[in-house]
């Protein structure tokens, strides 16, 4: 009898222990990977310098707006990396390619020295991710060249829900719908920099 209570007891640990079990985080990252290659050292040279979140944002799990007034964190769907270093990057990434320059860099805020003709200031006002609807991003961005010359713009932009077939469905499409906005928003800023130093758009 005690034999079979013990065994009993152990059966009745083991799936206790199956039903609590939580499935692995995924993880996410903003970088598609598609590495620009620059073919001049010519152009102007760019550093994001700064880059603020809200403190709603700048956390590890993903923040999905389901309503009007309701935000999802979902522990099982993270970012890879914060997304203060991360989005300053992948600007950096699209400046570089949109302005065909290999000397655009996102720096350490500490760095503040660093001789560009460029330097970008990003403001995140508004970053979201609608459940079932795309992406939403509020960017200002302030840009000073080295002249000291002070110019701010703001990049306030929309970005639809495109496909949600694919590893990681519905999430994976809008961190796309994401990446894209972000995109749109690098362009604005390689505008306003083509246009204050006269060079031409990069085929």
């Amino acid at each position: 009898m005690k034999r079979k209570n013990l065994c009993c007891g152990l059966l009745a640990s083991v799936l206790l222990g199956a039903c609590g079990t939580t499935p692995p985080p995924v993880y996410y990252a903003l970088d598609d990977q598609a590495m620009s290659v620059a073919k001049r050292a010519t152009t102007p040279s760019v550093a994001i310098v700064q880059a603020k979140l809200p403190d709603s944002l700048d956390r590890p799990q993903l923040v999905i707006r389901s309503a009007a007034n309701r935000v999802q964190l979902s522990e099982q769907r993270r970012w890879a990396e914060p997304l203060r270093y991360e989005i300053p990057r992948v600007l950096a990434d699209d400046l570089g390619r949109l302005l065909d320059s290999s000397r655009v860099a996102a720096l350490p805020v500490d760095v503040q020295r660093f001789s560009a003709d460029f330097n970008v200031q990003l403001d995140i006002q508004r970053l979201e991710i609608v459940e079932g609807q795309g992406a939403d991003l509020d960017l200002m961005w302030l840009i000073e060249s080295r002249q000291g010359k002070v110019t701010v713009g703001r990049s306030t932009l929309r970005e639809p829900l495109v496909g949600t077939g694919g590893a990681g469905g519905d999430t994976a499409a809008l961190v796309a719908a994401l990446r894209r906005a972000l995109d749109r928003a690098a362009a604005d800023i390689a505008a306003e920099i083509r246009r204050q130093s006269g060079s031409a758009p990069a085929k």
